[in-house]
């Protein structure tokens, strides 16, 4: 698994979690173990009190320093590795051809993408259907938070992931009508325990049902209204202007497997002398730590967390650690060799490029992230840029 040289791995991280979290949002008319509303932990969240939560500090062994890094830049690198070849290499990278057939393919692709479903509105609506309604949910006469929703999906089935009787007074409804009918509460509701029990009174108005997906045609107004900020205002302008956005993606496809294959090749022919494991150490614990700390916010067992979230082991985050410091003494040993150090005006020009691709202000970047990370990632950068320009990319159009 590769990593390298992201420079919003943990903030990638943290949107995984926090989507994650999203999905325990639940409609009040659903019958969920999570209990959302009441704001009580569930049977297997953790304790996170203030006395009892453990802190990063807490998951890294005494005697390791987190902090350790490798003076790239004044360090004797040949001390760990010894480089092989890395200028005059050659790769073949299999592409594609932009003809016309591509491009219809690609716009159709794109205009599927923007489908919605066509609404039914002359039969009653039956078992399996897809309906699109307006609830409100009232107790005594009152409408209950949570309880009321428009334009709602709902699958008309036993598994509706409502609570049971919900959808009942959903069926054999023509599209357009308004019905009310009791729906009893379960007993032991957790997501509303004032709800637990009660009969309450849905109405329901019933907009359409939905049949099969129907694509928008390719016209200037749906130019205007998808492309209009990239210039374009015709299906004429939208064509020019598409045709070379897929031939730069082509291009940017082909760099970016090509550059892959480049550094593997230069890792193949590195001999590794010996990887500092001080450097090994600290960035596995601090990666580790943070993951701990993760796992025992959402509950769950630390492996289980890096098998969900991480998509690896813990064997393979201490290999991944390994590796990583391995490659940065290797990228740092070219960047010596061949005088290629992120100057003070590219890091200005990274800096401000980060900050309007993420929508932050350089303070935040820079707190966010770290100047040292970014440096990182624009060294990177700076050396593939190198390393690709050396080598000769051969393309096989099949």
């Amino acid at each position: 698994m590769n990593f390298r040289k992201t420079l919003l791995i943990i903030f990638a991280l943290v949107m995984i979690l926090a989507l994650s979290s999203c999905q325990l949002s639940e409609y009040i008319g659903k019958d969920t173990d999570t209990d959302t509303d009441t704001g009580a932990a569930s049977d297997t969240s953790a304790d996170t009190s203030a006395d009892t939560a453990p802190t990063l500090e807490s998951y890294i062994p005494e005697g390791v320093d987190i902090e350790y890094t490798i003076d790239y830049m004044n360090e004797d690198l040949t001390a760990y590795v010894t480089l092989g070849e890395y200028k005059g290499l050659s790769v073949e990278v299999a592409t594609y051809e932009i003809n016309d057939d591509y491009i219809n393919e690609k716009i159709n692709e794109l205009l599927e993408a923007e489908a919605v479903p066509s609404q039914i509105t002359d039969r009653k609506t039956a078992e399996g259907d897809t309906i699109c309604v307006d609830y409100v949910g009232t107790l005594d006469g009152v409408a209950f938070q949570g309880g009321s929703a428009q334009n709602v999906s709902i699958i008309l089935s036993e598994n509706s992931g409502y609570i049971p009787g919900f959808t009942d007074g959903m069926y054999d409804v023509m599209p357009g009508e308004t019905v009310s009918y009791n729906v009893t509460f379960p007993d032991e509701y957790k997501n509303s325990p004032d709800l637990a029990g009660q009969e309450t009174v849905f109405t329901v108005t019933v907009h359409y049902i939905e049949g099969d997906p129907v694509a928008p045609e390719l016209t200037d107004e749906f130019v205007k209204d998808h492309f209009g900020s990239e210039g374009c205002e015709t299906v004429d302008s939208f064509m020019t202007y598409y045709k070379g956005y897929l031939e730069q993606e082509r291009a940017n496809s082909v760099k970016e497997e090509a550059s892959a294959d480049l550094w593997a090749l230069i890792m193949e022919d590195v001999t590794a002398i010996e990887i500092p494991e001080k450097a090994v150490e600290a960035l596995y614990w601090s990666s580790r730590a943070n993951y701990e700390l993760y796992a025992y916010e959402y509950g769950i067992e630390y492996e289980e967390f890096l098998s969900m979230y991480v998509g690896m082991d813990d064997e393979s985050l201490r290999e991944y650690a390994e590796n990583y410091i391995k490659e940065d003494i290797v990228i740092y040993s070219i960047v010596k060799a061949e005088g290629l150090e992120v100057t003070d005006e590219e890091l200005a020009e990274g800096i401000a490029t980060y900050c309007e691709e993420y929508d932050m202000t350089e303070e935040e970047l820079i707190e966010a992230y770290s100047e040292e990370r970014i440096i990182g990632v624009l060294q990177w950068n700076k050396l593939m840029a190198a390393i690709y320009d050396w080598s000769t990319v051969t393309e096989i159009v099949e």
